[in-house]
């Protein structure tokens, strides 16, 4: 009997992008900066119903009152965590220097521009699994970090009425210009309510991943910035982006809430915004099989203390990545440069 021929990985990433008719979503992200699925191919099974009724549940259990999606009174110009007197993590301060008097949407400290964020859903409910392992996803993903990836954070985004845009920027990670030309990160949103320009949609300028740097000063408010478009599309949709792209949220001028739960990767050595290591059930991994390990960051070799932390660590990593590699029949991830490309 002949030896199973294994595939290249690009070659095998490429196909699963064909085989669910993805190209021109990848022709967009490539082209744009970002693309847009729409519901008919990345919203599975009710999926983003699913999800923002758990969210609605969790809100409710972590704050005490279920958010109001008719009103978004819950959620209506929200104390500004971000840009606070102690915490000018976006620069308001900058922005006030070198903007006009005059330019609307600097944001205040009474004021979020985003709203309420949530943060470690994904054991919350097992719906985020479901919209992890969501074929489209994952195939995006991998075209653009490798069979590699992980897992970030996942968390939700709830923004009901609000004065204030949210400025420019880049998913860099404080990461200095020039920025890498390859992808280091995905960010993957997937839209449980529509977005449009009137209920706060993110913005985005179209083809600044080609740039590879941060903007600065005056770039950096969207109200004065003409490139910058909203991002619009139906719930249910999921929107992609690089982490180079340039993007920020327009106000919300309407009543109710914009939800949105965010998936974000990264490559494997760099450090994730939440630790997966040694947390995932393996009744989970048993569902989904051994690529939610791979993403959930269990191929990674986790920070050790001690020469045995370092051989067990990366022992139990080459498990994850063998058993991944023989479902899917592809090359050695660790002996192939171009996983990470």
């Amino acid at each position: 009997m002949a030896a199973a021929i294994k595939q290249e990985p690009r070659d095998s990433a490429w196909r699963e992008i064909c085989d669910l008719g993805l190209q021109q979503y990848v022709a967009d992200l490539d082209a744009h900066s970002f693309c847009v699925i729409p519901p008919e191919i990345a919203n599975p099974n009710g999926l983003a119903d699913r999800m923002l009724e758990a969210l609605l549940d969790i809100a409710e259990q972590r704050n005490g009152e279920r958010p109001n999606m008719e009103t978004g009174a819950t959620h209506a110009n929200q104390p500004n965590m971000l840009f606070g007197a102690k915490n000018d993590r976006f620069g308001r301060d900058e922005l006030k220097d070198q903007t006009p008097a005059v330019a609307p949407n600097i944001p205040e400290a009474s004021d979020s521009p985003f709203g309420d964020r949530m943060h470690s859903i994904f054991f919350e409910d097992e719906v985020f699994g479901d919209a992890l392992m969501n074929p489209s996803l994952l195939a995006i993903v991998t075209y653009m970090l490798g069979y590699s990836a992980v897992l970030s954070n996942m968390g939700c985004w709830m923004k009901g009425p609000n004065k204030s845009n949210f400025p420019l920027h880049t998913d860099a990670g404080g990461m200095p210009s020039p920025l890498p030309t390859m992808s280091y990160t995905a960010q993957c949103t997937y839209l449980l309510t529509d977005f449009t320009f009137e209920n706060g949609a993110t913005a985005i300028v179209p083809g600044s991943h080609k740039w590879c740097r941060n903007p600065v000063g005056r770039e950096r408010d969207l109200s004065l910035n003409e490139q910058a478009i909203p991002i619009e599309g139906k719930a249910g949709s999921l929107v992609v982006w690089p982490g180079n792209a340039w993007h920020a949220a327009y106000n919300r001028t309407t009543p109710g809430l914009r939800v949105s739960v965010t998936v974000y990767f990264c490559r494997p050595f760099m450090r994730p915004l939440e630790d997966f290591i040694g947390r995932v059930p393996q009744e989970m991994i048993d569902k989904y099989g051994p690529r939610l390990a791979m993403v959930l960051q269990q191929g990674c070799v986790p920070g050790y203390a001690s020469q045995g932390d370092r051989i067990s660590g990366t022992a139990r990593a080459e498990q994850v990545i063998d058993a991944f590699e023989s479902e899917a029949g592809l090359g050695g991830l660790r002996d192939k440069d171009d996983q990470f490309h």
